[in-house]
C-alpha cells in the first residue's frame, strides 16, 4: 500500500478528476487530495502518470507564456488507441461506462464521443481561466482524433431532418455548409465539421446549469439537444431552456421551487462556473447565504436556415420571444414583491440571461450592467415558498395587461431607482395607472384606494387624506416647489409602495374582475 505527495497545482484541479481516473467514490477521492487515503500500487502508478502528464504540459506552458492554457489545451489531446487516456486508466481499475442505446445512430455516436471526453469536464479551473467553461474550442481537436466522428458526419447527412440545416452538401464535412438565423438573436454560418462539438458543448452546459454532473446526465442532455435540432430543422417552433439569474433574494430551508413560470433553484456550482465573475451573486445573512437564485423556464425558438443572402432577416418570432422573456421577469418580480409582505418591499434584480441555443458554440450570456438594488436583501424561508407558489398561480391566471404600467412602475421603484425620490414618484404613477382618470386625479385616486383597502368610514377618510397629501407632495417635488431629505424620500417611497402593493393584493384576491376594467376607480367609489 502506498501514498503520494500530490503537487498543489494537481490538488487545485480538483478531486473529481482524480476520483474518475482512479475509479474511487467521492469521499475517497477527497481523501486522496488531502493525502489521507491509502492507494494500491496500480492506483499509485496511474496517479503518478497523471501528475507527470500535467507537469510536462506546465513546462511547455512556461515557454508559451501561459501555463494554465497549456495544461487545459493539452489534456484533451492525450489520446491512445482511439481512447482518451483517462478512460483507459479508469477501465484498468475496474471502472464501467454506461451502456448506450444504439437505436438512434446520431445520438449514439454523439454520446460515445461525449463519454470519451467526459473526464475533461471534471477538471476544476481558475475563475480567471474558465477554460472548460467554454468547452467548444478545447474539445474540437480531440474529437477529430476519435474514429466515431467520421461515422457521425455520415449519419447526420443521412438524417432526413438534420441534413435540412445545410444548403450545400459538399464532398466532406468542411465543405458541407449552411446559414442560420435564430429567434435567440444569433445567426451565422453553419459547418458540418463543427456540429458535433457544438452539440456536446451545449449538452454539457445544459447539464451544468441544472446542477448535474454525470455521464448519464450528459447523455440525456445530448438526446434533448438533438431532438431540438431535428425539430427546428423541420421549421417547427420549439421551446428551449432559458436561464435567468436574479440577485438580492436567497433561499433558506429549500433549494428549489417549482412555479407556473418555471423552476427556481439556488445557485449551484455549475452555474457559478459558467457565468462571468461580474454577475455572480454576493452572500449575506447570519448563515452567509448566496443572495440570488436562478429561474429555468422556456424560450420560443425558431430558426430560419439557408436564407437568401440579400434577404437575411431574423425570424419574426424574435420579438415574440423577447417579449415573452420580459414578461417572465416582470411576473416573477411582481410575485416576490406581493408574496412577501415587508417594508421596504422585497425586490429581485435580474442579473443575467442565458438562452440554450443548440446552434451556437459556447456559452453566451447577456447581463445587466447595474446590479445594485435600492432595497435590502431578503432570505426566503419555507413559509415564503408556499406564498410564492400560490401567488405565481394567481397572477398567471388573471388577465392584467391593463395595469402593466402600474406593475412596471412598482418594479422600477423597487429594483432600479437608486434615488428614493424617483422611487416615490414611480409609486404614485402606479396609483394613477390603477385608479386615475381625466379629471380630479387626487380625489379619484384617493377615494378609490380608500374604498378598496378600508372597511369603515373613519379609516377611509384618514387614508384618503394621507393619499392626497402624498399626491400633492409628489406634484410639488416634480415641479421643483418642494425639497425633501433622503430619509423623508425613503419613508415616502416605502409607504406609497406599501399602499400600491396592498391595492394589487386586494384586486388580485377579491376583485379580479376589476383588473381588466378601465372604470375600476368609478366602480369602487360608487359601490
Amino acid at each position: 500500500m502506498h501514498n503520494i505527495n500530490i503537487p498543489l497545482f494537481i490538488k487545485n484541479m480538483g478531486h473529481q478528476i482524480i476520483g474518475y481516473i482512479l475509479n474511487l467514490d467521492d469521499e475517497d477521492a477527497k481523501g486522496v487530495v488531502k493525502e489521507n487515503t491509502v492507494l494500491n500500487s496500480n492506483q499509485c502508478a496511474i496517479l503518478q502518470a497523471y501528475i507527470q502528464i500535467c507537469r510536462q504540459l506546465r513546462i511547455q506552458g512556461i515557454d508559451d507564456g501561459d501555463v494554465d492554457f497549456s495544461v487545459f489545451h493539452g489534456l484533451p489531446q492525450v489520446i491512445q488507441k482511439d481512447r482518451h487516456i483517462f478512460n483507459i486508466w479508469r477501465e484498468e481499475l475496474g471502472g464501467l461506462t454506461p451502456k448506450l442505446d444504439e437505436s438512434d445512430k446520431v445520438v449514439y455516436l454523439l454520446s460515445k464521443l461525449a463519454l470519451e471526453i467526459y473526464p475533461l469536464f471534471l477538471i476544476k479551473t481558475s475563475v480567471a481561466g474558465r477554460l472548460f467553461s467554454h468547452t467548444y474550442f478545447h474539445i474540437s481537436s480531440s474529437l477529430y482524433k476519435l474514429p466515431e466522428q467520421n461515422v457521425l458526419f455520415k449519419e447526420i447527412i443521412n438524417d432526413t431532418s438534420l441534413k435540412k440545416m445545410f444548403s450545400n452538401i459538399g464532398k466532406n464535412e468542411i465543405d458541407t455548409t449552411g446559414y442560420f438565423m435564430a429567434s435567440s438573436g444569433r445567426g451565422g454560418d453553419l459547418q458540418l465539421a463543427g456540429l458535433p462539438s457544438t452539440i456536446i458543448t451545449t449538452a454539457y452546459e445544459l447539464m451544468r446549469l441544472r446542477g448535474e454532473l454525470s455521464q448519464e446526465s450528459l447523455i440525456s442532455s445530448i438526446t434533448k439537444v438533438v431532438e431540438i435540432m431535428r425539430s427546428v430543422a423541420e421549421g417547427e417552433l420549439v421551446q428551449v431552456p432559458v436561464f435567468v439569474g436574479f440577485h438580492n433574494v436567497g433561499f433558506d430551508g429549500f433549494d428549489s421551487l417549482d412555479t407556473d413560470w418555471g423552476l427556481l433553484r439556488s445557485y449551484n456550482e455549475g452555474v457559478l462556473e459558467l457565468i462571468p465573475p461580474t454577475v455572480k451573486p454576493s452572500t449575506g445573512g447570519s448563515s452567509n447565504h448566496i443572495l440570488g437564485f436562478v429561474l429555468e423556464s422556456k424560450y420560443p425558438y425558431k430558426v430560419d436556415f439557408n436564407v437568401v443572402t440579400e434577404s437575411k432577416s431574423w425570424p419574426p418570432e424574435l420579438n415574440q420571444a423577447r417579449d415573452h422573456l420580459v414578461n417572465l421577469q416582470e411576473n416573477l418580480g411582481l410575485t416576490f414583491t406581493i408574496a412577501i409582505e415587508r417594508t421596504p418591499p422585497v425586490g429581485i434584480t435580474p442579473a443575467w440571461t442565458l438562452i440554450v441555443d443548440p446552434l451556437s458554440s459556447g456559452t453566451t450570456i447577456s447581463w445587466n450592467p447595474r446590479l445594485n438594488s435600492p432595497v435590502s436583501f431578503y432570505i426566503c424561508n419555507v413559509n415564503d415558498k408556499n406564498s410564492i407558489r400560490k401567488w405565481c398561480s394567481t397572477i398567471n391566471n388573471i388577465e392584467d395587461s391593463k395595469i402593466r404600467i402600474a406593475i412596471r412602475r412598482i418594479l422600477s421603484s423597487i429594483n432600479e431607482r437608486m434615488n428614493p425620490i424617483d422611487g416615490f414618484v414611480d409609486s404614485v404613477i402606479a396609483w394613477e395607472n390603477l385608479f386615475g382618470g381625466n379629471a380630479e386625479l387626487s380625489f379619484r385616486i384617493s377615494s378609490a384606494i380608500a374604498r378598496l383597502l378600508k372597511d369603515d368610514e373613519e379609516s377611509r377618510h384618514a387614508l384618503q387624506k394621507k393619499i392626497v397629501d402624498f399626491y400633492n407632495d409628489r406634484s410639488k417635488i416634480v415641479h421643483g416647489v418642494k425639497e425633501i431629505t433622503h430619509e423623508e424620500a425613503v419613508n415616502k417611497r416605502n409607504e406609497c409602495l406599501g399602499i400600491a402593493l396592498s391595492c394589487l393584493r386586494a384586486l388580485y384576491r377579491t376583485k379580479p374582475e376589476l383588473i381588466s376594467d378601465p372604470e375600476r376607480a368609478k366602480k369602487l367609489i360608487l359601490q
